[in-house]
């Protein structure tokens, strides 16, 4: 498992793909995405689950979780809670297995958008 700031997945897909394979991660937390919307889509050996801004909006933040293909039956759930958190569950080598995928907020926003965040990972 492991986590990574991509800075916007548009353009790197093919990179970090294989940055990913060449460390044998078969979990993998991407963050700072500027990906739209929310969803699940293949990507090479992975399925990528995705949680970003709406449409409408400028792409921005974003948040989602890799998995290698191989672990899809593994996979009960998964949730797109907000630009900056997506849960997936899975049932694991007989343990259940809750993954959090979050970008937390920046120390520049404003008061109100930090407590909003802060509520929401209770």
């Amino acid at each position: 498992m492991g986590t990574l700031n991509v800075q916007g997945i548009r353009n790197k897909t093919g990179e970090i793909i294989k940055g990913l394979e060449k460390m044998k991660q078969d979990i993998t937390i991407l963050t700072e995405m500027k990906k739209k919307g929310n969803g699940v889509e293949i990507l090479g050996p992975y399925l990528h689950f995705y949680s970003g801004v709406s449409k409408e909006e400028r792409a921005k933040r974003g948040v989602s979780i890799l998995v290698k293909k191989r672990y899809k039956s593994y996979i009960t759930t998964s949730e797109a809670v907000n630009e900056n958190m997506i849960k997936l569950h899975m049932n694991l080598f007989g343990k259940k297995l809750c993954i959090l995928g979050i970008y937390a907020i920046s120390d520049d926003e404003n008061a109100v958008v930090k407590d909003d965040f802060f509520w929401e990972i209770k």
